[in-house]
């Protein structure tokens, strides 16, 4: 399956995601800030104001006589009023009901006044101080306070314009590639961090629309793929059922001629049977090189012991084993594998027959191990081995070597196996001193199954 991804969506501007993110938290605190900082500066102008009312009235208090006249207390009141400088007016208010009033005479605006009520031995004293000078310093901290906003709206405009310009920056060079990508001509137009985004996300739209063009061209292709596949295989199927008919005829017709006495007819039979063995040897590998070209195969992994697999190579191979007089030598039937039994049995085969066939009257040794997760399988031999130059071409088909036995198929079907089983085929040889064929298996190592197979004389040889 075809992987299905979408670039349709808003392409977000980066300069929009730092104003929003990073600058304007910043400033909404720094304003906040300057606006505590206004408060609470307000709040101790008007409290020193006060206090400073208060404490003249508390003079003003202390200055009046008990027990005095009017006119006494009038005069103590207008000589501790011109000692207060802020405050312009004072009233006593009397127990008896009278009420003593001195005024400095300095103009009080009726708006900016502090009054100030105290009781006192002769009666209840209130005084009037002027706040001009507080409403002034107020003025003058909220104007100072503007000019700490205003400060800051513009810090937050200039970091706004650098961020824009850096995510233009930004952006422009992605939107070249991807123009580049498209085959377009680049273009030269330099364009605001919202405009590289929004060109930007154009161009990932036309992206979009590509690769949903190509995923439908790549869903056809694979359908067809498919379609060739089974095609393939029927063929290969028909062809091989064409192939083995006559084949199978020819043998049998071989196989009952009677050639008497006559050495030379005997000589000629013979050699039909061997080269009838030989075609169909041919047949069976050109069949399965076309099944594993064309996909046709799948491993179907199950838990087995290699003993398993030993016992049918040993069965498979002890005809031409005796013919050749080779004996064979196993190492590892205990090992627990995970794969499938029919191809790691048929890449087994190829490299045993490839072995036997080097190596007349010689010795072949089968061992499989264990590395971790994965298996090792090698087939060794001490047979003729071939040259450094040889051993590149040793897996391609129909290899002819000099000094060798026709390789035939047998060694490139292995190479489709191995790569079928997601390993990796190898050989290592010396001329004269045989030849090692290696295949790694990552992963196939497999718990130990229970299996009927008995595995000693496997293990022990």
């Amino acid at each position: 399956m075809i992987a299905s991804l979408s670039f349709h969506g808003t392409t977000a501007s980066p300069h929009r995601q730092i104003v929003r993110k990073g600058l304007m938290p910043m400033m909404l605190i720094a304003l906040a800030l300057v606006a505590s900082l206004l408060i609470l500066h307000g709040q101790a102008l008007s409290a020193e104001a006060r206090n400073i009312a208060r404490i003249q009235a508390i003079r003003i208090a202390a200055a009046l006589p008990r027990g005095a006249s009017n006119d006494v207390l009038r005069v103590a009141m207008a000589q501790a009023l011109a000692r207060s400088v802020p405050t312009g007016r004072a009233v006593l208010r009397q127990d008896d009901g009278g009420m003593v009033v001195v005024d400095s005479e300095r103009h009080l605006s009726p708006r900016y006044t502090l009054t100030v009520r105290l009781n006192t031995p002769a009666g209840e004293l209130e005084t009037i101080s002027d706040a001009t000078s507080l409403h002034e310093r107020r003025l003058a901290a909220a104007f100072m306070g503007l000019w700490l906003v205003a400060g800051i709206l513009y810090v937050f405009f200039l970091c706004s314009r650098m961020a824009e310009n850096e995510s233009a920056d930004a952006l422009r060079g992605p939107r070249l590639r991807v123009e580049h990508a498209l085959h377009r001509r680049p273009s030269a137009t330099r364009h605001t961090a919202d405009g590289e985004a929004a060109a930007l996300e154009r161009l990932l739209v036309d992206l979009d629309d590509i690769r949903e063009r190509h995923e439908t061209a790549m869903g056809q292709a694979m359908r067809l793929r498919l379609h060739d596949i089974a095609r393939q295989t029927r063929f290969i199927e028909q062809l091989g059922d064409h192939f083995r008919q006559p084949l199978h005829a020819l043998s049998l017709f071989v196989a009952g001629m009677q050639p008497g006495d006559d050495l030379r007819q005997r000589g000629v039979q013979a050699q039909m049977r061997s080269n009838l063995t030989r075609l169909g040897e041919l047949l069976d590998g050109l069949l399965d090189l076309a099944r594993f070209d064309a996909g046709a195969i799948e491993p179907e992994p199950v838990p087995l012991l290699a003993a398993e697999l030993f016992v049918r190579q040993r069965t498979a191979t002890a005809g031409d084993a005796g013919r050749l007089g080779v004996s064979i030598h196993w190492r590892g039937g205990r090992t627990a594998l995970h794969g499938d039994p029919a191809l790691l049995g048929e890449l087994l085969h190829r490299l045993l027959i490839s072995a036997i066939a080097s190596t007349p009257h010689g010795r072949v040794l089968v061992a499989i191990r264990r590395r971790g997760d994965d298996v090792r399988l090698e087939v060794r031999d001490n047979g003729m081995g071939f040259d450094p130059d040889q051993q590149a071409r040793i897996f391609d088909g129909l290899a002819r070597l000099p000094g060798h036995p026709g390789l035939g198929l047998g060694l490139a079907v292995a190479r489709r196996i191995a790569d079928t089983l997601g390993g990796r085929i190898g050989v290592r040889s010396f001329p004269g001193r045989g030849t090692l064929y290696w295949v790694s298996l990552p992963g196939a190592a497999g718990g130990t199954p229970h299996a009927p197979v008995s595995v000693k004389r496997f293990t022990a040889l």
